[in-house]
């Protein structure tokens, strides 16, 4: 069975590695050099269970003091402010 992109249908998916950002209890663990299989057209990213599995327990690990992280970075977080846009059919909409 050959492989498919199930977001765009692509057929050119290969493999790689990637930085993945794992969100736990409200906290962030970042993950260097993580294999995946992407897609070469839209860039979606499959990952292997048994990889996202690894990924989890080490988080928890780290989470509960089991496990040192190999280093510590300090991430800025900002809100989303979306600029109006205005809807066709809105006032102000000239055709």
């Amino acid at each position: 069975m050959a492989l498919q992109c199930t977001f765009c249908g692509n057929k050119n998916l290969a493999p790689k590695t990637t930085r993945y950002l794992h969100h736990q209890g409200g906290e962030m663990l970042i993950v260097e050099h993580v294999p995946c299989i992407e897609c070469d057209f839209c860039g979606e990213q499959y990952f292997d269970i048994g990889v996202l599995k690894s990924i989890e327990a080490d988080h928890r690990d780290i989470a509960e003091h089991r496990k040192q992280p190999n280093r510590f970075v300090q991430v800025a977080v900002e809100e989303f402010t979306a600029p109006s846009i205005r809807l066709s059919g809105e006032a102000g909409h000239t055709r």
